[in-house]
């Protein structure tokens, strides 16, 4: 990564973040979403590519668990956001786990670290015709799970986001917490952005904190985060009752 990228800065299109971020993501980063199931991870990626697509940037979304067809409708449903649209102008790209060449892979019996092996050399040869600006790998878990040796997990992460690095795009990849494996990914990021859910009295409050960014200040402040019509958004309170 070159000096001059390192001080660029990209925007998170999740208003009130880039102001706990100091400036927002920097670029060529990879930049880990972390929470339970249900806390936001998706709509988080998803926001942050359709940011990037609006202002005309290359946008690619890989998803390791389900068909891209979900997350379109979501979407689309809950926000407005056309993805299909994007994708007939070129400016969003889907890999997910119906591709023919990753769909031959798991009807045999091969050892896991294979199959990551395949879904890397995937993701290279699309970042390489597609050469996207930004990229949301949505549950990167569904990779992971079976590897049993922490070693061996360790090593495979950092190959994954090596690829992001070497091509110099801005990633988001989210990860949720099972087995203690969001530790080991998030281990391995530039920065970690943790969503969760508060009890506030009677009230159940959705939270955000920056919990590392390399090179970078951050705001150490847990803050209420919204989910409307509109999208996410990061509110200036805090989730707790004073």
């Amino acid at each position: 990564m070159t000096d001059e990228s390192i001080q660029q800065r990209v925007n998170t299109g999740i208003p009130g973040l880039d102001e706990m971020l100091n400036g927002g993501f920097f670029n060529g980063t990879t930049n880990v979403v972390s929470g339970e199931s249900g806390t936001g991870k998706t709509i988080f990626g998803s926001q942050f590519l359709y940011d990037g697509a609006m202002k005309g940037e290359k946008t690619m979304c890989i998803i390791t668990s389900e068909e891209s067809k979900s997350i379109v409708k979501e979407m689309k449903t809950s926000f407005g956001w056309d993805f299909d649209e994007l994708v007939e102008k070129g400016l969003l790209t889907f890999v997910d786990i119906t591709d023919p060449s990753l769909r031959l892979q798991k009807s045999v019996e091969i050892a896991p670290s294979e199959l990551i092996k395949s879904f890397k050399k995937l993701v290279e040869s699309k970042i390489e015709e597609v050469k996207p600006d930004r990229i949301f790998i949505d549950s990167i878990e569904a990779l992971f799970l079976a590897i049993e040796s922490n070693y061996k997990l360790r090593t495979l992460i950092d190959d994954v986001f090596g690829v992001f690095r070497k091509h110099n795009v801005t990633s988001v990849i989210s990860v949720g917490a099972l087995f203690g494996l969001d530790t080991m990914v998030e281990y391995g990021a530039d920065s970690v952005i943790k969503l969760g859910r508060i009890m506030a009295g009677n009230n159940l409050q959705r939270s955000v904190y920056v919990m590392k960014m390399r090179g970078s200040a951050t705001s150490n402040e847990v803050r209420v985060l919204s989910i409307s019509d509109n999208g996410m958004a990061v509110l200036k309170q805090s989730p707790y009752l004073e």
